[in-house]
């Protein structure tokens, strides 16, 4: 195995596990994050590194670098594994712009659409790098930091089958290449990045399960398991549901619709009946990421595109409505959406052709000036 240069964005349960058991595997991890969670790091920069348990590669790992400096964790990275929220997608493509480099792989661990909002910031800011730009449906593992920063426990190693792409599709196989030695036997190539984006689970049942079941998880005080006792029958039927209209999407857009439980069973490799045995508590209030990261980073967008196909997605809408009255927020307007990532303009097969080869039509203001010149010269 070829050891690699791995930054990894984000010091948090995704990050810690990464760079920790990726470590273990024998590569060289620098880890990164934000200067205002600086305290993520601390532990790990006292001891030299991240205590990991669970049931993938455990013991101490001693991480090479763990710095709140972008530069000092991306220069020299072969593979930049990207493990924050959704949120931070925006903030991330822009502070990384200056240091990138040809040759490096950018993977987004979920990416959630997230890809379309780097390349656009990335073609504001005119880098010119060859970057491969990809994302995956979901995280590589289940896990938390159980003893705060600077430990992770591992339960669940997921895959065997993950959506990934790349932006563009054509540079899918790349990276999936650069995954080699890490995650590269646990994914498959989607067709583009939609389906990562759409079929992450999370989008669907996390805030099902939170907004359906707030009552008894603003009462119980932290002592709610969405998936051992939110996920009843009746909370099954709006899954259902939602996940009916995601695939009415896809067969408009041309796609093969997956059902939830057919993701699901390729991300965890089990039913969920199963993963909620051994699932963890939470969430534990309305301003948990199950509602402010999933409701306007998956669920808008999806039915922004869904209005430009023409797909009624009501149970989508309910969900988002339901989330913007309990936390006083219009998530339908700061969402992503079609407009914030600059294709709300372009027509279903426009959109498409961008998915595969990166190139967007050309701007019919622009196509006009050419005639406009020539009756000037007449």
């Amino acid at each position: 195995m070829k050891k690699k240069e791995i930054c990894i964005i984000g010091a948090g349960n995704g990050g810690s596990a990464i760079a920790g058991e990726m470590t273990l595997a024998g590569h060289n991890c620098r880890l990164f994050e934000f200067p205002e969670y600086a305290r993520n790091l601390k532990p790990v920069i006292e001891k030299g590194g991240i205590d990991v348990t669970g049931i993938a590669r455990t013991g101490f790992a001693k991480i090479k670098v763990a710095t709140t400096k972008m530069a000092q964790a991306v220069e020299g990275a072969d593979v930049i594994m990207v493990a924050t929220q959704a949120l931070s997608h925006e903030r991330f493509a822009g502070e990384v712009a200056p240091y990138l480099s040809d040759g490096q792989t950018v993977i987004l661990w979920p990416g959630s659409g997230g890809t379309l909002v780097v390349r656009k910031i990335w073609d504001e800011l005119r880098v010119k790098k060859d970057v491969v730009l990809a994302e995956g449906v979901t995280f590589p593992y289940c896990c938390r930091c159980l003893k705060g920063p600077g430990t992770v426990n591992i339960h669940r190693v997921d895959g065997p089958r993950m959506l990934i792409a790349s932006l563009p599709a054509s540079d899918t196989a790349r990276a999936i290449e650069a995954l080699e030695g890490t995650y590269a036997d646990v994914v498959k190539p989607a067709k583009s990045v939609l389906e990562p984006a759409f079929y992450n689970v999370n989008i669907i049942v996390h805030p099902v399960g939170a907004l359906l079941n707030m009552g008894r998880i603003e009462f119980s005080k932290g002592e709610f398991y969405m998936y051992k006792e939110g996920i009843t029958p009746s909370v099954k039927k709006v899954i259902n549901r939602m996940d009916s209209e995601r695939s009415a999407l896809f067969s408009k857009l041309g796609y093969k619709p997956y059902t939830y439980e057919e993701v699901f069973a390729d991300c965890f490799n089990m039913t969920v009946e199963e993963f909620a045995r051994t699932s963890s508590k939470g969430p534990f209030s309305m301003q948990d990421r199950y509602v402010t990261e999933d409701i306007p980073m998956g669920a808008t967008f999806s039915v922004s595109l869904g209005k430009k196909a023409g797909i009624s997605m009501p149970t989508y809408e309910t969900m988002i409505h339901l989330a913007s009255v309990v936390n006083d927020v219009d998530y339908f307007s700061i969402g992503r959406n079609l407009k914030n990532l600059g294709l709300a303009d372009m027509k279903l097969d426009e959109i498409e052709t961008y998915l595969q080869t990166g190139k967007k039509p050309e701007s019919r203001h622009a196509a006009s000036k050419p005639r406009c010149a020539a009756r000037a010269k007449r």
